[in-house]
C-alpha cells in the first residue's frame, strides 16, 4: 500500500525536480508569506513591506550553485546536516559527562566518524566548534531547515501537478 511506503522512498520515486523550481517558488507565488510550508520565512516590516528571513537568499544561492542539483538531493543534504549536528551534540554530551579532559575530547572527536565533520578539518575545526557548539550548529541547522522547506515545497508542487493532471 502506497501509504505504508516510507516518505523518503515515496519522494525518491518522484521524477527529479530541479532546484531551480525551489528557487522559483517565491516568484510563482502571489503571497509567499501565506504558504503553510515556506510562509513563516516571510513577514512584513512596520511599513508593511515584505521581508524575508536572511537565511533564505543565502540558502537559495547555495542550492543554485550546484549544477544539475535536484530537490531530493537538497532534501537529503538538509537532513544530513541536521543529523550530523544532532549526533555531534550527543557525542560531545556523553564525552563531557564521562569527565574526559578537553584535549582528550578533541582527540576523540577527530577519530570519530568523518560525518561529524571534525576528521577532515583537523584539530582547529573541532576546537572552534567546542568553543561554542550551540552557535556553530544552530546556524547549520537553521540553514538545513530552510533548504528542507524549499526542497519539500517544490517537490510537493510537482506532486500536486501530477495529482491534478489527468494521465
Amino acid at each position: 500500500m502506497a501509504g505504508d511506503v516510507p516518505l523518503l522512498e515515496r519522494l525518491a520515486q518522484l521524477p527529479a525536480v530541479p532546484v531551480e523550481q525551489a528557487i522559483g517558488l517565491i516568484d510563482n507565488m502571489p503571497e509567499p508569506g501565506g504558504d503553510p510550508v515556506i510562509g513563516p520565512l516571510f513577514g512584513t516590516d512596520d511599513e508593511g513591506n515584505i521581508v524575508v528571513n536572511p537565511l533564505v537568499p543565502a540558502v537559495l544561492e547555495h542550492m543554485q550553485a550546484k549544477q544539475d542539483a535536484t530537490c531530493y538531493g537538497a532534501l537529503l543534504e538538509g537532513l544530513t546536516g541536521i543529523w550530523n549536528a544532532a549526533v555531534r551534540a550527543a557525542v560531545v554530551q556523553r564525552l563531557r559527562a564521562s569527565g574526559l579532559p578537553p584535549d582528550d575530547l578533541l582527540l576523540r572527536l577527530q577519530k570519530l566518524s568523518p560525518t561529524l565533520g571534525f576528521a577532515a578539518g583537523g584539530g582547529e575545526t573541532a576546537r572552534e566548534w567546542l568553543a561554542d557548539p550551540f552557535t556553530q550548529d544552530a546556524l547549520l541547522v537553521q540553514q538545513c531547515v530552510v533548504r528542507l522547506l524549499f526542497a519539500l515545497r517544490a517537490m510537493a508542487e510537482a506532486r500536486g501537478g501530477e495529482l491534478v493532471t489527468p494521465s
